[in-house]
């Protein structure tokens, strides 16, 4: 019998990763158990593609973003050497489904592949599998649980869990809305729910929800949305969330916590920002600050988020609120200097988030900017042609080539090796163990006991350590290997934060994993 492997990529393998990759083990709940069984799952930041493991006549399936497509790559050539049959998805795939068949794989799946994967297994197993399967954006009512009884507990801080798919906003260096849409679809509640009290079985006390808007409709997100009806839509959206929010508080242990990602826009609801911390119980939130400066919010097509002190107070009110704030931040926007990232760096510091990651700006593909940035380079020097962007995309196929993120484009204002230097200085001077002791001095940080201080310690080290340069998003992008120093700091991180959370002390389930 044919069996099914599924592969994370990744560009360095750790043996440890924060968060799960959702979509292996989602994917594996829609792989058919009649016909191959449960599949072989294999995270590279966990443990290398080892080829020897596959069979002629497997099936591998390979997901990948624009980050990790090199190491995608990889695996499909040598799970292809051994005789299987490979097939790729994921965003990348979505943006680019050719690119995948030039490569060599036999079949492409765009879209939501929970929706086609077992049509494709079926059809590799007969030998008729088509070069391509589209799954199109699956409805909140159909999105599936993750198959959590092949996860080994061990190897992971964070499992994920998502309530709703697509985002309302256009911001034009993401991709979540032109590949996902801007109409929020939300999962059955009831679905959500079962798969976090599975995990708290599992002894995790603290998820984190992979929505990328967890709070799409919010009054201001309202107020702001010129169409009548599009109003009225987003006004349904936003009862049926706190609806949502009521029955996940009803049913869900109190001590299970989380984090999402979400816009500052949630201090313009009061009664969905308290919802938040009291019924849905997060404790820490991505918010997309972009930049401090009008310029830069501009630049992103994001003018509607607070500006500069603005920002400051909104981030204040979320984390008075009690809800700890990861502000995302870019480094080497279009209007960027190196003053500008100084000016950033000083801004972030003394906002009081307790936590800040600094991206490099990349133009990715599905994104507004690529499509522009890829047209400008086009048609630049024709006569009458006036570019939309001075930043120029160096190279085509840039990630096919093992790139910095710094060495993707060239900035008109600031140079690569400045830029590189910038947002060094921007993640060593945040994380230094100085201004790390020092946010414990203020806001709701001073309550906390000398074991939460220390945790939140080894907790900056850890994410300093882990995602300097690329950002949360990064276990599978990352482009070398932590050292030994990073690596401990990450488990004696996740010890010490499990112990402050009294999760339980977690058992490989081999038994389980095995089938």
């Amino acid at each position: 019998m044919a069996r099914v492997v599924l592969v994370n990529p990744s560009m360095s393998t750790v043996g440890y990763s924060i968060i799960t990759p959702r979509w292996l083990y989602v994917i594996a709940q829609a792989t058919p158990g009649d016909l191959v069984g449960d599949p072989m799952l294999i995270d590279e930041s966990i443990e290398q593609f080892d080829p020897a493991r596959v069979q002629p006549g497997d099936i591998v399936g390979i997901g990948i973003t624009t980050g990790n497509c090199i190491p995608g790559y990889r695996v499909m050539k040598e799970a292809k050497s051994r005789g299987a049959k490979v097939i790729m998805g994921g965003i990348h795939a979505t943006i680019f489904p050719e690119e995948p068949l030039e490569m060599g794989a036999d079949a492409v799946v765009t879209g939501s592949g929970e929706v086609v994967w077992g049509q494709v297994v079926k059809d590799a197993v007969e030998n008729n599998l088509r070069r391509r399967y589209d799954g199109g954006r699956v409805p909140g009512e159909a999105m599936l649980k993750a198959k959590w009884h092949l996860l080994d507990p061990t190897k992971y801080i964070f499992p994920t869990v998502q309530t709703v798919a697509g985002c309302p906003e256009n911001c034009s260096f993401c991709s979540v809305w032109v590949t996902e849409g801007r109409q929020p679809r939300q999962r059955l509640s009831d679905k959500v729910i079962e798969e976090v009290n599975e995990l708290y079985d599992l002894g995790f006390r603290y998820i984190v929800f992979a929505d990328d808007n967890f709070n799409p409709a919010t009054l201001g997100r309202i107020a702001r949305e010129p169409g009548e009806n599009k109003r009225k839509e987003l006004e349904q959206i936003r009862e049926e969330r706190l609806k949502f929010f009521d029955e996940y508080d009803r049913n869900v242990p109190r001590d299970m916590y989380a984090f999402a990602q979400m816009t500052a826009e949630a201090t313009s609801d009061e009664e969905y920002l308290q919802a938040l911390y009291h019924k849905m119980r997060i404790r820490t939130a991505l918010i997309g600050v972009e930049s401090f400066s009008e310029e830069g919010l501009k630049s992103v097509g994001k003018l509607w988020n607070p500006v500069g002190q603005k920002m400051v107070e909104a981030i204040q009110r979320i984390q008075d609120c009690g809800i700890y704030v990861l502000s995302s931040i870019i480094s080497g926007l279009e209007s960027d200097t190196v003053q500008t990232i100084r000016t950033m760096r000083k801004f972030a510091t003394e906002s009081g988030t307790l936590f800040a990651q600094f991206t490099v700006f990349n133009p990715y593909p599905g994104t507004k900017d690529f499509y522009e940035m890829m047209n400008d380079k086009k048609y630049r020097g024709k006569p009458d042609f006036v570019p939309k962007h001075t930043t120029q995309i160096l190279q085509d196929r840039y990630w096919l080539k093992p790139l910095r993120p710094v060495d993707i484009v060239k900035h008109q204002h600031i140079t690569m090796s400045d830029l590189h230097a910038e947002n060094k200085k921007c993640w060593d001077s945040f994380y230094s163990v100085r201004e790390s002791l020092k946010r414990t001095r203020h806001g709701r940080a001073r309550r906390w006991s000398w074991g939460g201080k220390m945790a939140y310690l080894f907790a900056c080290l850890a994410f300093r350590g882990a995602y300097a340069g690329y950002g949360m998003a990064a276990d599978s992008v990352r482009r070398k290997n932590m050292g030994l120093t990073t690596k401990i700091l990450i488990k004696t991180a996740a010890n010490v934060f499990n112990r402050f959370y009294r999760q339980k002390k977690l058992q490989v389930r081999m038994s389980m994993r095995s089938g």
